[in-house]
Formats: C-alpha cells, sequence, structure tokens
C-alpha cells in the first residue's frame, strides 16, 4: 500500500528488507489525539514486525478543540482509505459511554467502519467504549451504567489458556475508567463469542470471537503512567465528584509516586494480537 498521508507512522523492527510490514488502521476517538497516538505506538515495545500506522478520523464528528485543521492535515477519513485493505483495524475508546450508542454524533460512521472492515482489514481490535459499541452493534449486547465509575488499576486472572494471554502471568493488571459495563450472561450467550478475562468488580475484560478475527477489551492496555491521575486531576479541577483511582497511588496518596504494574502485560497482548494476524 503506498503511502498517502502524512500521519502513517512507519516502524521498521526488523533487519531483513523482505520481513512484512504490518498495515494498522487506527480509529482514534480519544479527545486527546496526539498523546493517544503515542499510547498506541507505545504498545509496541515488544513487537518485532514492521509495522505501518494510518490515524482515522470521523469525519461527523463535531470537535470541540480547534484540531481538526491536524486531522485533515494529517489523518485519513473513511472516504479517503476506502478503496484500500488492512492488516489490522484498531479503534481507541472514547468519553461518550454516558449517551446511547444512536446519540454518539459519529455513530453511523462508527457503524459503516464496522461494516467496511468485513471485508478489507484482517483483524480487529476495539478498546473500552469501542469494544462495548462493537458489542452492541455486532452482536446486541447491551452496556450498563454503573453507581460508581470503573477507575483504577484492576487484578487480572487468567483462567483458561488462550494465544491472546501467551506470556503473561496468571495475575497482572490493567487500568481501566469507565462508567458502564456490559454483562457476562449477555456476553455467553452468543457461542461465536469466547470470554477469556471476566470480574465481578470490572465485568467482562477481555473477549474474542472463536476464530479470533475480532478482540474486544473493556479496560485501557495502552494508558501511560500518568492517564488515570491527570483523569482524576482533571475532574477535581472541574468539580466533577470522583473518587481516587484504585490500586494505582502508592498507599492510595495522590501526592506519592504512581508505579506502572500494567504496561508490560499491555504490551504482550498488544504482541499477541499482532502476532495472530
Amino acid at each position: 500500500m503506498q503511502q498517502k498521508y502524512a500521519k502513517q507512522f512507519v516502524l521498521n523492527r526488523c533487519n531483513v528488507a523482505s520481513t512484512r510490514t504490518l498495515n494498522l488502521l487506527v480509529l482514534n476517538i480519544m479527545p486527546n489525539k496526539l498523546e493517544t497516538e503515542g499510547q498506541i505506538l507505545n504498545l509496541c515495545t515488544d513487537c518485532s514486525q514492521n509495522l505501518s500506522f494510518t490515524f482515522l478520523y470521523p469525519r461527523t464528528h463535531h470537535f470541540k478543540t480547534n484540531i481538526l485543521p491536524y486531522l485533515k492535515k494529517t489523518y485519513a477519513t473513511l472516504d479517503e482509505i476506502r478503496d484500500d485493505y488492512f492488516d489490522g483495524l484498531i479503534i481507541t475508546g472514547a468519553p461518550v459511554e454516558n449517551l446511547d450508542f444512536a446519540a454518539v454524533d459519529y455513530w453511523n460512521e462508527f457503524t459503516q467502519l464496522l461494516d467496511w472492515a468485513q471485508t478489507h482489514v484482517k483483524q480487529r481490535l476495539f478498546i473500552c467504549w469501542a469494544a462495548q459499541a462493537a458489542l452492541n452493534y455486532e452482536f446486541g449486547i447491551k452496556k450498563h451504567s454503573v453507581e460508581q465509575k470503573i477507575f483504577g488499576v484492576f487484578e487480572h486472572r487468567i483462567e483458561q489458556p488462550d494465544s491472546l494471554l501467551t506470556g503473561l502471568s496468571s495475575i497482572f493488571y490493567l487500568p481501566h475508567s469507565r462508567r458502564t459495563t456490559i454483562e457476562t450472561s449477555d456476553v455467553l450467550q452468543h457461542a461465536e463469542l469466547k470470554l477469556l478475562l471476566d470480574s465481578k468488580k470490572t465485568g467482562p475484560q477481555l473477549i474474542t470471537t472463536k476464530d479470533h478475527r475480532d478482540t474486544f477489551i473493556t479496560g485501557h492496555p495502552e494508558y501511560n503512567t500518568d492517564t488515570l491521575g491527570d483523569e482524576y486531576f482533571r475532574d477535581l479541577k472541574q468539580g466533577i465528584q470522583i473518587k481516587l483511582p484504585e490500586n494505582y497511588f502508592y498507599a492510595n496518596d495522590p501526592s506519592k509516586k504512581v508505579i506502572n504494574r500494567w504496561h508490560s502485560a499491555g504490551t504482550q497482548i498488544f504482541t499477541n494480537w499482532l502476532n495472530q494476524i
């Protein structure tokens, strides 16, 4: 695929010129575009493949900041890449979980992308809100509001082996930040889905289709060390009632250092995902 967009990051990990490059498409719907770009690229720490990232933005979204000129210059739209084919599609989370799916201004474009990807993308990876949205669109699984925001770094226990969990400790941690969840029983009703990680505290955490073509992660493996803290202090400044992120600040003291316990797990899951493309 020829490079058409300025924001096409190419990461050459291999010294062999004949090594195939994986072409990845990323729909970045997080508010802080630059930070999220860096987080996605940071997931490649343990990856050995050559990777090319093309970033995508929803043309129908009404942006609250002056980011649109940057996006028009460096990102692509669905119409621009409609004739192209990609090895993988990654869709980030978005702070719209309190809205009904159909009330999100780019919902129609989001569903068009999912339909297009069925024939133009080999593997799809959905993160946080995107995981809930894709599960709703593809399988009719509903999201449910929670009384207390699922906010912090939570323990995950491996109870059954899977290629996506290769190389992970039996207990590992990932960040979560959301006000909605999905029900375990709703996932288990679908024979096409495989529930790999579940928790009473956070709900289903990692789901795949049986053929591993789609992967749904309800947490944020891409988050940087300070991301949850930045969200916490931002909400406090805005007068939003917010509890301390669980298992995040040392001794639950927001003035103390954060120990990143999830980066290695996040990069391992991402590497495993790439390895199955």
